[in-house]
C-alpha cells in the first residue's frame, strides 16, 4: 500500500492588504492622538525658538483645549514667553510652528514623490494621516485673521496692515496649495496603490511510503 502525503508550508505568507472602508475606520482613529502630536509640534516649536534666541518660557499649555486666560478666547494650546528683545526675535517665535511644518511635510514629499513611499498601506496611512495635520496647522492661517494669529503677528511685525497684507497672503496661500497637492497624493497612493506585497509558498517534497 502506498500512501502519498503533501506538505503545504505558507512560509512568511503576506497579510491581505486592508480595504479602503478599513483604512478609513484607522485613519478616524488616529486623528486624536495626530492632534495630540500636532499641538506639541506647534506649542513646542514657539518654546524652543524661544529658547534658542534666549527668552524664558514662561507657560505651556499643551493639553486639554479651553479657554486662554490670558485672552479670554478658546485656543488649543499656548505657549507665553519672556524676553524677546527684537523684532527679529518676536517674528521668529510666531513663525517657529510654520518653519516645523514645512520642514516635516518636505520630508513626507520626498517619500511620497520617490521610491522610498514604504509598502505598508497602515504606514503609508500613518503618515498620510500625519501630514494632514501639519498642513491644517500651516493653511489654516491663510484663512485667520484674529490678532493673536501667528501669522498676523507676523504681519503686524513687518508693518503689513490692510490691504498691505494682500500679497504675502497670496504668496502663502499659494504654498499652502502646492503643499495640498503633496498631502492628497499621499492619499492616493494610500488609497488606490495596492501593496506590492505577494504571498511566498513553500512546498516541502512529497513524502510516500510504502507498507
Amino acid at each position: 500500500m502506498r500512501a502519498a502525503v503533501l506538505i503545504l508550508l505558507l512560509a512568511g505568507t503576506a497579510h491581505a492588504d486592508p480595504d479602503n472602508t478599513t483604512l478609513f475606520e484607522v485613519g478616524l482613529a488616529l486623528a486624536p492622538p495626530t492632534y495630540l502630536a500636532g499641538v506639541s509640534l506647534h506649542e513646542g516649536s514657539h518654546a524652543l525658538m524661544a529658547k534658542l534666541v534666549g527668552a524664558d518660557v514662561e507657560e505651556l499649555h499643551l493639553f486639554p483645549p479651553g479657554i486662554d486666560p490670558h485672552t479670554n478666547s478658546f485656543r488649543f494650546g499656548w505657549t507665553y514667553v519672556s524676553g524677546l528683545r527684537t523684532r527679529g526675535d518676536r517674528v521668529a517665535f510666531y513663525i517657529a510652528p510654520k518653519i516645523t511644518d514645512t520642514v516635516l511635510l518636505g520630508g513626507f514629499a520626498a517619500l511620497v514623490l520617490t521610491s522610498a513611499w514604504p509598502r505598508n498601506r497602515y504606514g503609508q496611512l500613518a503618515l498620510t494621516v500625519g501630514a494632514t495635520g501639519l498642513w491644517i496647522d500651516f493653511a489654516k492661517d491663510v484663512v485667520l485673521f484674529s490678532p493673536n494669529n501667528d501669522v498676523s503677528h507676523v504681519f503686524s511685525l513687518w508693518c503689513m496692515t490692510g490691504w498691505r497684507q494682500i500679497p504675502a497672503r497670496l504668496t502663502y496661500a499659494a504654498i499652502a496649495g502646492g503643499l495640498a497637492y503633496v498631502v492628497v497624493q499621499g492619499y492616493e497612493k494610500t488609497f488606490t496603490t495596492p501593496s506590492s506585497a505577494t504571498p511566498r509558498v513553500m512546498m516541502l517534497p512529497v513524502l510516500s511510503a510504502s507498507f
